[in-house]
């Protein structure tokens, strides 16, 4: 008998022998593709769909760059113009990566109309058509000062979207997720410049415009992965943020770099990283061909290793730095890719070069995908597009001063004991012992506790 003033619960019943229970799995995998915002205590597992739809413009950006640096030379030779040219005008790359960086991530700091993902938007929207105008552009072009206007256009909106885009990955993360997201980004940009690599040549030789006008319309579509992001975060209730201090204004690029030891600290080691793959990327093709007088098949597949070696190694990066933390993940992976990297000067035929080059190539993925976190842990909350406008002004130091050293380093060396491989050799220590120079800076940051995501850097 029940009593009275409550309700009877009828026991639900067992399914009969035999039978199959539902399981509403169609809801669960929803909940597992939704979009939604980490918090500090989120379980990672929890933010990889934000951080795949993050991700994407990354791969736009990758696959429009490729295909200006691949393609875009033989556009330019059939208008008459001389390597030396063609070299100018490409390269001009680390030229801009000194002066637009620093300026459209520091003014995303200052944007006060708007906070969050918002106050990057409008770079975004203004270097994404512009990226793309020069890319159309350029195989339409009649001659040589038309070219360089549409490359011009392209640098310039290419590094008017990047620094503020990357600091969407502060905004909305938590710093713990930092390593995570940089080495989704790293997938994202290997699988962009792989697909460029393969679908370029076969588009080009389709009709020579189309791979560009292909490039700039997948740097739109993925742009456009951001809009859903920009209404998560206005829908999103903001996380309590305890802070002790009055709020202050924004940390001007010229503060970070000037007054920032830290920040001085990691612009120095990024310049020797950056310096180092540009040197590679310029001279590996030179020292198998030339150097040690193999085909041009063999080279490719040497690229091709060290592509693969950079997939395995972005998701590695971030599972180290998890476990150890970042400057720790970095340290070793310095030490390990800077000696693979010198040892390269020793041997003269393939076969060890083909041993040495997938653990120095996967040493060299952790490092080259952590730069980013580390920076963002370093900067000061306020700081955090400015911190990306200073990863991008100091890898164009390293890619204006790599090529020109390393190539100096192989011209002087031709008639010496390198003299067998013509002088190409030199690049292995050439670009390994700026790597080794950096595994100090990297201990001064573990010796001071700084570029964790536990902790914050001490101004001055």
């Amino acid at each position: 008998m029940t009593p009275k003033g409550t309700v009877p619960v009828t026991p639900a019943s067992s399914p009969p022998p035999g039978a199959m229970e539902f399981v509403p799995t169609s809801a669960s995998r929803a909940d597992r593709f939704r979009l939604e915002l980490p918090r500090s205590t989120s379980d990672p597992g929890e933010a990889r769909p934000l951080l795949f739809v993050l991700g994407l413009p990354t791969f736009g950006l990758a696959f429009a760059i490729t295909i200006l640096t691949t393609y875009g030379p033989s556009v330019l030779t059939s208008l008459g113009l001389s390597a030396a040219r063609v070299g100018a005008l490409i390269g001009g790359e680390g030229a801009f990566a000194l002066v637009v960086p620093l300026l459209s991530g520091a003014l995303s700091d200052r944007m006060t109309t708007a906070s969050g993902v918002a106050r990057r938007m409008p770079f975004v929207l203004v270097g994404a058509p512009l990226t793309g105008a020069g890319l159309v552009l350029l195989p339409f072009a009649p001659d040589f000062h038309f070219a360089g206007l549409s490359i011009l256009i392209f640098f310039v909106g290419y590094y008017v979207y990047y620094p503020p885009y990357r600091a969407i990955f502060a905004d909305l993360l938590p710093r713990t997720l930092l390593a995570r997201a940089q080495s989704v980004q790293a997938i994202q940009r290997g699988i962009g410049l792989g697909v460029a690599l393969v679908a370029g040549g076969l588009l080009i030789s389709l009709w020579q415009p189309l791979p560009f006008v292909v490039g700039a319309g997948a740097l739109g579509l993925t742009t456009l992965a951001l809009k859903p992001v920009l209404r998560l975060q206005d829908e999103a209730e903001p996380e309590p943020v305890v802070s002790p201090e009055p709020a202050v204004p924004a940390t001007s690029a010229r503060e970070l770099i000037l007054h920032n030891r830290g920040m001085q600290m990691f612009a120095v080691a990024n310049s020797l990283w950056e310096f180092s793959l540009a040197g590679l990327k310029i001279f590996i093709v030179l020292y198998v061909v030339r150097g040690l007088g193999r085909s041009s098949a063999l080279a490719s597949a040497v690229i091709a290793t060290v592509a693969v070696a950079y997939v395995v190694g972005a998701p590695l990066a971030s599972r180290l730095a998890e476990r150890f933390g970042i400057v720790q993940a970095m340290t070793w992976a310095a030490a390990m890719y800077g000696v693979a990297l010198c040892c390269g000067v020793v041997p003269t035929t393939v076969t060890p070069m083909l041993i040495l080059l997938p653990i120095g190539a996967i040493a060299g993925a952790v490092l080259m995908t952590l730069p980013q976190a580390l920076a963002f842990n370093l900067a000061p909350h306020d700081a955090q597009g400015a911190a990306a406008g200073l990863v991008d002004f100091s890898r164009g130091v390293g890619v204006v001063l790599g090529p020109v050293l390393v190539g100096a380093a192989v011209t002087a060396s031709n008639h010496g004991f390198l003299a067998d491989t013509h002088g190409y050799a030199i690049m292995w220590p050439a670009i390994g012992l700026p790597v080794l120079v950096s595994v100090p800076l990297l201990r001064w940051f573990a010796r001071h506790s700084l570029g964790e995501p536990t902790r914050q850097l001490a101004e001055g």
